[in-house]
This record gives structure tokens, C-alpha cells and sequence, in this order.
């Protein structure tokens, strides 16, 4: 049954040029509202579940002619921290939040002003006081962006009977974790400790804070939620054969599914699966008899009817590359180091990337472990002594 007008997240879409242009791209996915800068009003912002801005703003003459400087937000950021405040005032103390997040072809130039080469969204917005930067080039920004809102629109539903019954009903209504899975125990250990902000003594217990908790530090990371690559890394397969069984009805399919997760935010950054879920699976294959890995990967595929591609590694990682993102590419421990990026969450799975890539990149060879930079220049130093 498709939803309501009443059910739909609501977007407000604030921009100089045609906003109405974007709001077009929200038709029955989104309650959207287009405005120019000059014609927000206090009730829009009542209104959103996510205010979404461009960063560029020259079309705006009421702007422009005024002489106080502080009367003229120069660009997105600043707007969006006067209209965030704005809003903050409208819900007081109450549990109805507004998100924000900018769109625009310019992250490059937002990193910039940080001194930073970070494009990586999560960061970009962390560090500039959002809830996510959209790239107006992406053309799933539309879906990414209602579901945002759409998050926004359930945690203000629920914050409250979550302040009441603490971290537990958090897990069951926003992350979609029962008790009836058999790895439920496991999962809600894993989920404390990646220092959920639910607590006055933590974080707070504002649903913005949970909201950005999942946006910046839980998704984009290997936490207690594991991306394609992670799970592939798991099972020593590739992504691609991992791909192949979950576009597929298998007894595999059917067993990954019902590791995946399916709270807030589900498909926002890509499908994930409940880390616990995995590892208990995996453990499960190999009590089960499979317990080297040619009898595993035996087991994998015939719970998978089909060959699925076998990593001939003895310990795969996934490597990431400068923007944070993994690779499918999926690398022998050997031939990989340690990384310590910014604002890589010191309870999230090692960050690693590939020698050669650190080797070819001198500001990302700066964020390697130090424990791990000899193995880069000693490799380095070899491959020279090779070429002579």
C-alpha cells in the first residue's frame, strides 16, 4: 500500500536557483518544500524532517544589500548553522528533530576550507556541524536523502519511549535487533561498546546525537554493522561472488538475510549485516564438521548451489583507499598496513590499506601506523634495489 502524504518524510529544500528542480526528484518519495534562502519561514522548519541546502548562494539580493556582515551568511554552512538554531528554538525541549545536510558539486571545496583532501562525506559533514553532504552528481541522492529524512522522522517518534527504556529498546526499535535472534546477546555487546550516546554521562541522549552516531561513526566503518566486502573478507570469497548469492533464492541467500540488517538508515551507505550474525554463522559452518578452510568453502558453496570465486589468502583484509572506501580488491595481510585515518573510530575493525597504494601517495603514507612504516620503506627500498 503506498504511503500517505501524511506518512512521507518532509523535505525542505532551501537553494537560490530552482529548488523546485530538485523537489521534482523527491515526487512520491518525500513531502518536499522548495524555498529561496530569503523566503524561509520559522513553520518550514517545524515542518522538515531535513532541511537540505546548497552551498553556493549568490542570488541574493536582500542578502547582498545589506552592510552589517553579520546579516550575511556568505554560503550553505553558515545559513544552515543560523536555520539549525532557528529550528532548535521552534522544539525546544521537545523530541521533534531537524536534520541538515548540504547538496552541491563542490565538496571538493568545503574540504578546503578545513585545510583537509577528506572528500569522504561522513567527514566533510561531521567536521562542519552537518548530518551529511550530498554530491549533486549522485544521482541517488534522492533516495539517500529521503531516507535520511525518513530516520530523522522515526527517531522523533520514538525518543521518547527510548530515553525511558535505555539502550535495549533503541536496539529493537531503531536498529531492528530482537531478541529472537540467536546472536541478539553478542550483537547488543557489540553495539555498547562502539559507545552508543545514550546516556547523559556518554555522549547525551539527544536523537540527533544517535542519528549522527550512526551517520558518522557506526555506517561508514567496519563496527558491529559489516559492509559487502567485510562479510566476503568473512567467508574468504570474493565481493562479486558474495553479490551473486544474495541476488539469488540459495539456502545462503536465505541464511545472509537473515543476518542483515534492517533499522534506520538501512540502505543509506549500502546494504550491512550484523556482524554478529556472520561471525556466529561462520562459527556455525565450521562446528558443524568444515573446519579447514577447503572444507568451508566446500560447505559455502553448496549451501550456495553454485562455485563461488575462493580467495587463496590466508588472512584476506579489505583495504581502503584514500576516501575512506573499501576496495573489492580484497588483500593478503602481508601485503598490507595498519592505517590510522582521522576520525576513524578507535572501536571500529583495523583500518588497512595496500603497500603499493600508501607508497604511491605521501599524504596517505602520513596516516600509517607507526609500527607499520618500515615494512612501507623497506618494501620500497627493495623494489628500487630490484630495478637496478
Amino acid at each position: 500500500m503506498p504511503m500517505s502524504d501524511a506518512d512521507l518524510p518532509c523535505i525542505l529544500v532551501v537553494d537560490d536557483q530552482d529548488a523546485s528542480q530538485h523537489a521534482l526528484g523527491l515526487v512520491e518519495r518525500a513531502a518536499s518544500l522548495a524555498r529561496h534562502p530569503s523566503e524561509v519561514e520559522a513553520d518550514d522548519l517545524s515542518w522538515a524532517d531535513l532541511v537540505l541546502m546548497d552551498f553556493i548562494i549568490q542570488d541574493w539580493n536582500d542578502r547582498d544589500d545589506l552592510e552589517q556582515v553579520s546579516l550575511r551568511p556568505p554560503n550553505g554552512l553558515a545559513l544552515a548553522a543560523v536555520l539549525r538554531e532557528q529550528a532548535d528554538r521552534q522544539t525546544g525541549d521537545s523530541d521533534d528533530y531537524t536534520a541538515f545536510a548540504i547538496h552541491t558539486g563542490h565538496i571538493g571545496e568545503i574540504s578546503r576550507r578545513l585545510h583537509t583532501t577528506n572528500m569522504a562525506p561522513h567527514v566533510v559533514a561531521r567536521l562542519n556541524n552537518l548530518e551529511w553532504v550530498f554530491d549533486k552528481s549522485d544521482f541517488s541522492r534522492f533516495e539517500r536523502s529521503t531516507e535520511l529524512a525518513a530516520a530523522v522522522r522515526k527517531i522523533s517518534s520514538v525518543w521518547g519511549e527510548i530515553k525511558r527504556g535505555g539502550i535495549e529498546t533503541a536496539i529493537v526499535r531503531l536498529l531492528g535487533l530482537t531478541a529472537e535472534s540467536p546472536w541478539h546477546s553478542r550483537a547488543l555487546d557489540d553495539v555498547v561498546l562502539c559507545q552508543v550516546p545514550l546516556s547523559e554521562s556518554s555522549a547525551g541522549s539527544n536523537g540527533l546525537l544517535f542519528l549522527r552516531w550512526m551517520l558518522h561513526s557506526v555506517l561508514p566503518y567496519p563496527t558491529f554493522l559489516w559492509g559487502e566486502q567485510w562479510v566476503a573478507a568473512r567467508f574468504r570469497i570474493t565481493p562479486s561472488a558474495l553479490r551473486t548469492v544474495l541476488d539469488g533464492e540459495s539456502d545462503l541467500a536465505s541464511d545472509l538475510a537473515a543476518c542483515k540488517y534492517g533499522g534506520i538508515l538501512r540502505s543509506f551507505l549500502g546494504s550491512r549485516w550484523w556482524r554478529a550474525g556472520v561471525e556466529q554463522y561462520a562459527w556455525g559452518i565450521r562446528a558443524e564438521g568444515a573446519r579447514d578452510s577447503v572444507a568451508f568453502h566446500e560447505e559455502l558453496e553448496k549451501r550456495a548451489g553454485t562455485e563461488l570465486e575462493r580467495l587463496d589468502l590466508s588472512s584476506p583484509v579489505v583495504c581502503i583507499g584514500r576516501d575512506l572506501t573499501p576496495s573489492d580488491e580484497l588483500s593478503c595481510l602481508e601485503d598490507a598496513v595498519r592505517m590510522v585515518p582521522d576520525l576513524w573510530p578507535a572501536y571500529a575493525g583495523t583500518a588497512y590499506a595496500t603497500v603499493s597504494s600508501v607508497r604511491e601517495d605521501p599524504d596517505f603514507a602520513a596516516v600509517v601506523h607507526p609500527l607499520d612504516r618500515d615494512r612501507v620503506e623497506g618494501d620500497a627500498s627493495q623494489d628500487g634495489d630490484s630495478e637496478k
